[in-house]
């Protein structure tokens, strides 16, 4: 008999021996010589006590809150995004590589991302987490389920649909690693955004939307 296993999946996401988001990010660190690197949403800290740079930036009010709270020493800004990125408002302060893994809520997402392009150096990337949920219940605002990415992909899909000077795609793997920069891009036109932003358009057309590539294709580019 014949199983059919679905392209995207949970299980397949969750496998503790994919390439991570922090595998991804140590890579451009490594090949552009990176040294400043902004963190939002630290959370535990696991991803940013595994980046490979000498100046580390983390921003978090609720250092811990997804294990019941706890001290995590990397975050240096204990405040929302919101606040920390109008405490630097005015000042020259740039980072090589933003990595946003805040508030899954696309309306957040869309105010880091701006937010993170102005103080992006002009060859820098910023990374997001949790692009490509695999079910509906995966994105479903508020959380409704243990294995949650949240609406980021309406993010992503906003940026393909109306930036043409951005670089937008996606690495099928850990859930879905976002990469934007500065660029050109195709905008994605053939149908409204409206439409676009309905789950049941950007399920069955997900690969256009996200411009998603394999992991493979991220290190032979990048």
């Amino acid at each position: 008999m014949q199983i059919n296993m679905k392209k995207y999946s949970n299980d397949i996401y969750a496998d503790p021996n994919g390439v991570k988001r922090w595998d991804l990010i140590n890579h451009l660190i490594k090949n552009y010589n990176f040294l400043n690197y902004l963190e939002i949403g630290v959370n535990d800290g696991i991803c940013i006590r595994k980046i490979n740079t000498p100046h580390k930036d983390g921003v978090d009010p609720s250092p811990g809150s997804e294990v019941g709270g706890m001290d995590v020493p990397e975050i240096n800004y204990p405040v929302t995004s919101d606040e920390f990125f109008n405490f630097i408002k005015g000042h020259d302060i740039k980072y090589d590589v933003i990595f946003i893994d805040g508030l899954h809520h696309s309306n957040q997402v869309d105010k880091d991302i701006k937010n993170s392009l102005n103080h992006l150096v002009p060859n820098g990337f910023i990374i997001l987490h949790d692009c490509n949920p695999p079910e509906f219940v995966n994105q479903v605002v508020p959380r409704i389920s243990g294995t949650w990415n949240g609406d980021v992909w309406k993010s992503v899909v906003k940026l393909r649909c109306t930036e043409p000077n951005l670089e937008i795609k996606v690495v099928d793997t850990d859930w879905g690693v976002g990469i934007v920069k500065q660029g050109q891009q195709e905008i994605y036109d053939k149908v409204s955004l409206e439409k676009c932003l309905e789950w049941s358009y950007f399920d069955s057309h997900r690969e256009e939307l996200l411009n998603i590539i394999p992991v493979d294709n991220f290190y032979k580019t990048y």
